[in-house]
């Protein structure tokens, strides 16, 4: 089936991107949480201390994973409405996350910093955009191996994915330049803007679809 209108285009596109928007931020909520239960649970860390380099890499490949689990099913719902995608496309956000937050403990092993401290809600989020545009690029691959056998022009939803989810840790920056405290607020306008620039890709790159909304 192809899509049919443009106005269908529009409602998909705006779907996606208020779904990026609210899950997204929602997700990231709920993965603070799940960082909290690892490092009190099993490592006994309290939240005015950093914990051993190892405890913030487990606690951060948990709140990576569940940041994928969220995204993923969102974005599972919304594309089998275009064409037939598997639940592996749910667990390429999981592992994405997971293996750059595992690659991320293992380079700040050398340095002095743990990982929690490189957060945007520590307002420090130079350094969180560089980590989860690493991710990004990852989970773009790794979705592309899926797109490639149905869509001619996916290899440049790598690009769209590592720039989305830069764009997202990377807003808060710009905002915490002009006002630290509201840096922590423009995260939701990031995932927006996550949602509007990878929907529009995906509206470029997939082949005509129809698009059942």
């Amino acid at each position: 089936m192809t899509i049919a209108t443009n106005r269908k285009k529009l409602q998909f596109w705006t779907n996606w991107s208020l779904l990026s928007m609210g899950i997204i931020t929602a997700s990231y909520i709920v993965s603070l949480i799940a960082v909290g239960i690892v490092g009190m649970g099993i490592f006994g860390i309290t939240y005015d201390e950093w914990g051993t380099p190892l405890a913030n890499t487990l606690m951060h490949m948990t709140g990576g994973a569940v940041i994928g689990l969220g995204v993923g099913l969102y974005q599972k719902a919304l594309l089998k409405k275009i064409f037939k995608v598997t639940s592996i496309w749910i667990y390429t956000l999981i592992l994405g996350f997971v293996i750059t937050e595992l690659l991320t403990g293992i380079v700040l092993l050398q340095t002095e910093f743990v990982r929690g401290q490189l957060r945007f809600i520590e307002f420090n989020p130079l350094p969180e955009s560089i980590i989860v545009s690493i991710a990004g690029l990852l989970i773009g691959f790794l979705q592309w191996l899926i797109l490639r056998k149905s869509f001619s022009r996916s290899i440049y939803w790598i690009i769209a994915s590592s720039i989305g989810w830069w764009l997202i840790i990377f807003l808060p920056y710009t905002v915490g330049l002009i006002d630290e405290q509201a840096s922590i607020f423009a995260f939701i306008p990031g995932s927006f803007l996550y949602g509007a620039i990878t929907g529009a890709v995906l509206m470029w790159v997939l082949k005509p679809k129809e698009i059942n909304v």
